[in-house]
């Protein structure tokens, strides 16, 4: 008996002693690893998101901006004050528990409540305070306060980390245009700050470690008088259009597609860019966000209101005589009275070419053909310059070097990611396609010197290039932004070689003084004077579904804006685009305090 007390008192102390030894070790030996993870289990890193930068218009019109907004959110658990929540703000939803597929739910919570009034969110604080399972966010929403020029100012989303390295789900992340193209300056910098815990999750205490730098404001050329002038002009065009269509048998149109761009041709500072059809940057941006209004912009296959056609690359037809124009005075094929027949029809390899006109007009020199828009007078010229028939020859290599001089076949870098290069085509990039197999023909360089064939502009590059010409060759490229924080954006301007920048000129201006368009811009019906070339571009869809192209400076003494118009499946230029710049025009002149009259 004595020996088996013996043996379990020895058994008792053995275990008081390991217990004792435990207990020490952990004391002792770990309590530095166990401070460090009580430390962590009772405080978080939380990044602290810079206020995003403004974009302002020239004015200083606020072109976006941010607002604080917020919201009220639901980590899982019981929720006791949710019943008096619910009666507060006015909503009839049950709790939701956070989806642990989403991540930003994952690390936040679920949202019961966007965007609560400013004037119940004392009341709302009040009500969650010491709620383990509530709590009030505080978030920045992007607001654009005037919409205009969506498609060139762009908008926000949410940023997915996985796409946008360095941002978390509670970033924001320029999606297009300007807010994506200058993210960089826009965004700042992020801070970060150690926040306490207490066992409820209830932050009791916070430090900042570094502060988050606000983005800086970008200051745009824009000019946000002629920036609604241009999308109103835009929005009326539809009449123009489906006039024409009646003309020609055609149905109607429901809705304009197409761009408007205004340039100061001495800087190159773009005073407006207009895209049509427009949509509303809030739908996107705003909280909660409505599924049906983000699904019609984004399903809109016909319209397509997120491109921005000012930066799209089309056929441009007769506008780019002007370029085959300066080629033949600049390499001596020909002169400014040099006669080639306009005539309406014009034969070559056993294929009859059509000019716009069904009858024969006699002969032309280059400043008739300019304004008249005769096509058999371009072909004649071309026919009759040396080796002409060999296909690749020395006129088609110089017409391509000609159109690079002035900016086509490469971007014009007026500071939008969406912008596109267009395309000149040259004998390396020929080479490199399949349909031109049996190489260049004649026949290809006849359809590129009026702008058809594989030759594609965009407006704005159409805009640098009426600007090039009406400025003597001063090439100002086109730019959107003025200003970014407090570095002022110079101007890039070039000279563009030449001599025989007044022919052209002229040929611009007899347009309005000597041919139909005299009607609508010409000394007798307009206070200004105006030059400038259409082009009505064929496409895919064939017979009269033609794009309509316009671009012209004002006025041609001392040019101080010029404006490209484009209408996609506008139809005639001259009945379309012209009208159309008549109208921008007008309104330009009488913001700078000149009388137009009404011509319709």
């Amino acid at each position: 008996m004595l020996g088996r007390m013996r043996l379990m008192l020895a058994l008792i102390f053995t275990i008081l002693v390991v217990f004792t030894a435990r207990l020490m070790f952990l004391q002792l030996v770990k309590t530095d690893e166990f401070t460090a993870r009580s430390q962590q289990n009772a405080s978080e890193q939380q990044r602290i998101i810079p206020l995003r930068g403004r974009i302002l218009a020239r004015d200083g019109t606020v072109l976006a901006d941010d607002r604080v907004a917020y919201d009220l959110l639901y980590r899982g658990g019981p929720a006791p004050e949710w019943t008096r929540l619910k009666a507060l703000l006015g909503v009839d939803a049950e709790l939701r528990q956070p989806d642990r597929n989403r991540p930003e739910e994952v690390q936040n919570g679920a949202v019961l409540v966007w965007n609560i009034p400013d004037t119940l969110v004392p009341a709302v604080e009040e009500r969650v305070a010491g709620s383990s399972t509530l709590y009030l966010r505080e978030r920045i929403e992007r607001t654009y306060p005037t919409n205009l020029a969506a498609q060139t100012i762009g908008y926000t989303a949410q940023a997915d980390p996985t796409r946008n390295i360095g941002y978390s789900t509670d970033d924001l992340v320029g999606v297009m245009g300007i807010e994506a193209s200058y993210e960089a300056a826009l965004f700042g910098n992020a801070g970060l700050r150690m926040v306490a815990v207490d066992n409820r999750g209830t932050e009791v205490a916070s430090q900042g470690l570094w502060a988050a730098t606000p983005g800086l404001d970008v200051v745009l050329t824009i000019d946000p008088q002629l920036q609604r002038l241009a999308e109103d002009v835009l929005a009326g065009a539809l009449t123009y259009v489906n006039d024409d269509r009646v003309r020609v048998g055609l149905p109607l149109e429901e809705s304009v597609r197409g761009a408007i761009v205004a340039v100061d041709p001495r800087n190159g500072e773009v005073l407006a860019m207009a895209s049509a059809p427009t949509f509303d940057q809030n739908v996107f941006t705003h909280r909660p966000s409505d599924p049906d209004r983000v699904a019609a912009i984004l399903n809109d296959s016909r319209n397509v209101p997120l491109a921005n056609r000012a930066v799209e690359a089309y056929a441009p037809a007769s506008t780019f005589k002007v370029v085959t124009s300066s080629t033949l005075l600049e390499d001596g094929y020909a002169s400014r009275n040099t006669v080639y027949s306009c005539s309406a029809r014009f034969r070559y390899g056993g294929i009859v070419w059509q000019n716009w006109a069904t009858f024969d007009k006699g002969g032309y020199t280059v400043l008739d053909a300019i304004a008249d828009s005769c096509n058999t007078y371009f072909w004649n010229a071309a026919v009759n310059t040396p080796n002409f028939a060999v296909g690749w020859a020395p006129f088609i290599e110089d017409v391509v070097e000609r159109a690079r001089d002035f900016g086509f076949g490469s971007t014009t870098d007026v500071g939008l990611i969406e912008e596109k290069a267009g395309r000149v085509p040259d004998e390396t990039w020929v080479d490199a396609q399949p349909q031109y197999e049996h190489g260049w023909l004649p026949g290809f360089t006849l359809n590129t010197v009026i702008g058809q064939g594989d030759v594609l502009a965009t407006p704005v590059q159409t805009a640098q290039f009426i600007s090039t010409l009406a400025m003597d060759g001063m090439m100002a490229r086109p730019h959107l932004v003025m200003q970014v924080g407090e570095q002022v954006m110079e101007p890039v301007i070039e000279q563009v070689e030449g001599d025989h920048w007044q022919t052209l000129q002229d040929g611009m201006a007899l347009m309005f003084t000597d041919y139909p368009s005299a009607n609508v811009l010409g000394p007798r019906v307009f206070p200004r004077s105006v030059a400038g070339k259409t082009g009505t571009a064929q496409t895919p869809r064939g017979g009269d579904y033609t794009h309509a192209w316009f671009m012209g400076y004002s006025p041609v003494e001392a040019p101080q804006i010029a404006v490209v118009v484009f209408i996609e499946y506008g139809g005639s230029s001259s009945r379309v685009s012209v009208p159309l710049a008549r109208d921008f025009l007008a309104g330009y002149w009488t913001q700078q305090g000149v009388e137009v009259g009404t011509v319709r």
